[in-house]
């Protein structure tokens, strides 16, 4: 895989450097600056801390362990993490 850095003036991309492939390659191309997103930054970040909380859970460590240990569907033994 080779990446090269180019720009992009609304109608062609085009390289900032010599490309040494044979013509006809598919490519992969990837805007680097989020400019042309719609979408303010603060409705991202308050997108982003809607999925963000903190684990709310009142049992003991120990059982929690043991229950995410046995909500596994492969046939794992159970073996507590904690001394």
């Amino acid at each position: 895989m080779l990446a090269i850095r180019g720009t992009y003036d609304g109608k062609q991309i085009k390289p900032l450097e010599k490309i040494k492939v044979p013509p006809n390659v598919e490519v992969i191309i990837t805007f680097l600056d989020d400019k042309f997103s719609q979408k303010p930054i603060t409705d991202k970040t308050k997108d982003l801390l809607a999925l963000s909380g903190t684990w709310e859970d009142n049992r003991p460590v120990e059982e929690i362990i043991r229950d995410i240990y046995e909500s596994r569907t492969t046939n794992m033994e159970v073996r507590p993490c904690l001394r």
